[in-house]
């Protein structure tokens, strides 16, 4: 696979319609994951951490929740629908105690679904083919890279269930433009997590928008950069430190 080196492509961010997605320096991505690294360490320094996430592909890189499960024993569930990504997955893991992996896809209808898959990048792997050519200024030719598989789709809330997983402090979502789908087909109603994460460049104004005034009305405060979005339990932490946070992230975002 042949990756271009176009002078004007400044990151997917910089096309995105998402309502948390604004022009900011290139060190907020950074400070924001010291917030999220200090928000999960505070998780940690009160008792076992119960997580689940969606969308691990090989849970190397960039992986939010690697070192707190390798380093403080969090135990939960990982989630990866492609075969390939799956099997580096449990590679790169080994068999942590409390951690069980399922190779399936969340979606609102359980059955079978069609997914697109990016030979050599199957990170970008998405039931939303338009999400995936997104990307397409960075590539020579991206379509001819594109290929499809078949997948075990789940609705979040059930397979948890089925899983004993249904009560976790802390949801991850990164699934590629269908972060929005796969949180409502968790039932917050049922347990609140204390910390959900998603992914929202990928996401319209309308979506974001929609979900922004869904977790605030669930009683979450929201904490974000150009990609990501950390929301906090506000029942669940100190309002003094969830506003330091947001008070932080807002500063370095107008730096």
């Amino acid at each position: 696979m042949s990756l271009k080196k176009r002078l004007g492509w400044k990151g997917i961010a910089s096309i995105s319609e998402s309502i948390f997605s604004a022009p900011e320096p290139r060190n907020t991505k950074f400070i924001y994951a010291l917030v999220r690294n200090y928000i999960f360490d505070e998780l940690s320094r009160q008792g076992v951490v119960r997580f689940v996430q969606v969308g691990t592909n090989d849970g190397m890189g960039t992986d939010p929740l690697r070192r707190h499960v390798l380093r403080r024993g969090w135990q939960g569930l990982l989630i990866e629908p492609v075969p390939q990504a799956f099997d580096r997955l449990k590679s790169s893991y080994g068999a942590p105690s409390g951690v069980d992996f399922a190779n399936v896809a969340i979606w609102p209808d359980e059955g079978e679904k069609t997914m697109h898959v990016v030979k050599g990048c199957d990170v970008l792997s998405s039931f939303s083919l338009e999400t995936i050519l997104r990307h397409e200024p960075k590539y020579d030719d991206l379509r001819s890279e594109i290929f499809t598989i078949e997948v075990p789709t789940r609705r979040l809330a059930t397979l948890l269930v089925e899983t004993g997983h249904s009560e976790p402090h802390v949801l991850v979502v990164d699934t590629e433009g269908c972060d929005a789908v796969v949180l409502r087909t968790y039932d917050f109603s049922s347990h609140k997590p204390n910390v959900v994460q998603f992914e929202h460049v990928h996401l319209s104004a309308e979506v974001s928008s929609d979900l922004r005034d869904w977790l605030t009305g669930l009683g979450y405060a929201l904490l974000f950069d150009r990609h990501d979005v950390l929301a906090l339990d506000t029942t669940r932490f100190d309002p003094a430190l969830v506003r330091f946070c947001q008070d932080l992230l807002s500063t370095a975002r107008a730096n």
